[in-house]
């Protein structure tokens, strides 16, 4: 959402901002529905101004696309279960504690146990059913699908092996010492503002609760590292 930040999400025409003389983003936020068709209203992709579009909502960033401009799709894969542990102890201590209530103090078990942590966040958005009751076995084969024909897989536990074949899909090179150390940085996941909190072990009845609550994300993501270890025999 950088790009729409400042009051630039409601700028007339497309421009270029810089941020801290490093970063480069341009006025749009691809992090919603509305700014998404904003930038497609702008022109974001006949413009040329962005190499890469960021959004979780595959099928609202479609739209800015078109046969004649076309996108092509990757995507880093994370555990669900490490996914969902990260996002409730990021969530419970930068807004749950502040704004005081039973979420600040709530364990992730009571949580899950609670109904109101979300579900197969991976298999509904590339299937474009956030809102849909359970899913089933047609929406899992769809989203397999959509990453079979559609997506180059990368996968967090295989950081530098992801980042250098994405690197090497679009031709992506570092400018100077000081991306190659941003680079390094990230793939090593050294910087500062990571969040840190407790694990939760595999095996454990917290693990297997989450896992249970997940269930097509964990068969979708067993499908993500088999279609990565298939892809390898593209960068050879």
């Amino acid at each position: 959402d950088a790009g729409g930040s400042g009051g630039h999400g409601e700028d007339e025409t497309l421009q270029v901002l810089k941020f801290r003389k490093h970063f480069s983003y341009v006025n749009v936020d691809t992090s919603t529905a509305p700014g998404i068709d904003r930038a497609r209203r702008l022109g974001l992709a006949a413009s040329g101004m962005a190499d890469v579009v960021v959004t979780s909502l595959l099928h609202d960033g479609m739209t800015l696309f078109s046969p004649q401009i076309k996108g092509r799709m990757f995507a880093m894969f994370r555990h669900p279960v490490e996914r969902a542990v990260s996002l409730f102890h990021y969530v419970q201590d930068t807004q749950w504690k502040a704004q005081g209530g039973q979420l600040g103090v709530m364990t992730i078990d009571e949580f899950f146990h609670g109904g109101m942590a979300e579900n197969d966040w991976m298999t509904r958005f590339l299937t474009n059913q956030p809102t849909k009751g359970e899913l089933d076995e047609e929406d899992l084969l769809l989203a397999m699908e959509v990453l079979r024909r559609k997506c180059l897989v990368g996968l967090l536990a295989e950081k530098g092996e992801s980042f250098a074949r994405f690197e090497r899909y679009f031709g992506w090179r570092a400018r100077g010492e000081k991306e190659r150390e941003c680079r390094e940085k990230k793939v090593q996941w050294a910087w500062p503002m990571k969040h840190r909190h407790d694990e939760v072990e595999e095996g454990t009845v917290t693990w297997d609760l989450i896992a249970d609550h997940n269930r097509m994300d964990m068969r979708l993501y067993e499908y993500a590292q088999r279609l990565f270890e298939e892809q390898r025999s593209l960068f050879v």
